[in-house]
């Protein structure tokens, strides 16, 4: 198919890299007029980049006014940017944990609000929440970042069943080990990243790590589409088998 997004608008935050980008990328490629809210700008063309601090509500306010005003609407809302923090519960810092919630799920929530207000006007759209594998399972290291996504997913439920009446959808894509410049970060910094990738190539049951256009980008194309016009308040599990169970 082609021409999948042709005549919506959409909005990425987070978009500048990673998934972010990725999702970006196939919007761009089935047709949408795509905007990159980010407080970093791309260092390739990107959509039409407009800086966002997702924690900030006016800045929300002002961001989805340009838009409309510029485009004509907004069909798709996709809440992509995120921070990870990892580390023992009684290591923790209250400081880190409330930051981790700030921008994970305050951002999300802010993203929620106006795009809602702003869709119920337009006639409805479609708006995608990332949380993570880490928001339906636990994970060492994982206090702050796992009870954000977990956060998220409820939120896009509630979104889901508020917004039903308003031809709003709200689903959760829950993504596992994906190609980014963070997880290659986290690999450099175990000391061996050779050793490291193979290591999670060996735990998931599909055999290799994902990738941010191919497996999350179509994901979210799938959901911000027509094609999925019966599907709200769920989540979508893009992980390869990775909770499902170990291979072998």
């Amino acid at each position: 198919m082609s021409g999948r997004l042709a005549g919506k608008v959409a909005l990425v935050t987070g978009g500048s890299s990673g998934l972010g980008a990725g999702i970006v990328q196939r919007y761009l490629e089935e047709g949408a007029t795509v905007w990159n809210a980010d407080l970093n700008a791309p260092e390739q063309p990107s959509g039409r980049y407009i800086p966002l601090d997702v924690c900030d509500e006016a800045q929300w306010e002002q961001v989805l006014a340009a838009i409309v005003a510029e485009s004509g609407g907004l069909h798709v809302l996709v809440n992509n940017a995120g921070i990870f923090t990892s580390s023992p519960v009684d290591e923790t810092p209250v400081e880190d944990f409330r930051r981790v919630l700030d921008v994970n799920v305050i951002g999300v929530f802010l993203g929620c609000k106006h795009g809602v207000r702003r869709m119920k006007s337009g006639g409805g759209g479609s708006i995608i929440n990332l949380s993570s594998v880490t928001g339906l399972r636990g994970q060492v290291g994982g206090a702050a970042y796992g009870a954000s996504k977990a956060a998220v997913k409820m939120l896009s439920k509630t979104v889901a069943l508020e917004g039903a009446a308003h031809a709003i959808r709200c689903n959760s894509i829950h993504p596992g080990i994906i190609e980014s410049p963070m997880l290659r970060a986290a690999m450099a910094a175990s000391g061996n990243p050779d050793a490291a990738e193979k290591h999670i190539n060996g735990y998931l049951p599909m055999g290799f790590i994902g990738d941010p256009v191919q497996d999350i980008g179509n994901m979210a194309l799938y959901l911000a589409s027509d094609e999925s016009r019966y599907i709200t308040g769920t989540e979508m599990v893009v992980d390869g088998g990775m909770i499902t169970g170990l291979p072998g």
